[in-house]
């Protein structure tokens, strides 16, 4: 699943009426509503404020609405295309300014859908991972030996798959990770061997989360 990192904005024409779609990123339901009130003042003057919102780490709140327009032809379209993207905690609004000429129901959908697809487009996305965070304390020799070891492990397949929360120098060095769910249990073996058992990883602690400018920000 993935995130929208910031607000993004994309408008189409289709025979003189405008659609303005907005897509936000949006922590749970309470902000997704918000969002949609913003959006419904700011175009107080428009016929239509459609929407779609997707909330939840696995997708599990959904809601969309016509507001008025033919049944199906944009709220649903509209949450379709998020799904399809993979987006979660977000809401899609598209605002519709009426130009005189009815556009039937297949291009309404089609108006709907490609204005949200162009905000997706120029959107902004992180990726929702879920970690183990561990700390323990280590030896200075060991430490070296820990570093090669998760620096191979984020340059294999180029992808961090620990991450550095915290280190601290003092008599022994503390450390810190986010520890990639898909590669824990190898991970805590080698760790466990490494040390010759001075350090047992448990996974009780699991967290979800998402980069945003090189920094965690849990969900």
């Amino acid at each position: 699943m993935n995130v929208i990192i910031e607000p993004t904005t994309a408008e189409i024409v289709e025979k003189k009426s405008r659609f303005i779609a907005n897509i936000f990123y949006a922590a749970n339901v309470e902000e997704a509503e918000e969002k949609l009130a913003e959006i419904k003042k700011k175009y107080y003057d428009a016929k239509h404020n459609c929407f779609a919102y997707v909330i939840g780490t696995n997708g599990e709140q959904v809601k969309s609405s016509d507001d008025g327009e033919p049944q199906g032809t944009a709220g649903h379209p509209m949450l379709d295309i998020l799904k399809g993207n993979e987006l979660t905690n977000c809401i899609a609004i598209v605002t519709r300014y009426f130009g005189g000429t009815l556009l039937g129901t297949g291009g309404l959908v089609r108006a709907y859908s490609e204005s949200l697809k162009a905000a997706i487009a120029n959107a902004k996305l992180a990726e929702i991972k879920n970690a183990y965070e561990v700390a323990f304390d280590v030896s200075y020799d060991d430490y070296g030996k820990i570093e090669k070891l998760i620096q191979n492990y984020n340059t294999n397949d180029g992808i961090d798959n620990i991450y550095s929360l915290d280190k601290t120098f003092e008599d022994v060095v503390k450390l810190k990770y986010l520890v990639d769910v898909s590669i824990f249990e190898k991970f805590k073996k080698e760790i466990t061997n490494l040390t010759k058992g001075k350090v047992a990883l448990d996974n009780d602690s699991k967290l979800t989360y998402y980069f945003k400018a090189n920094k965690v920000v849990y969900l």
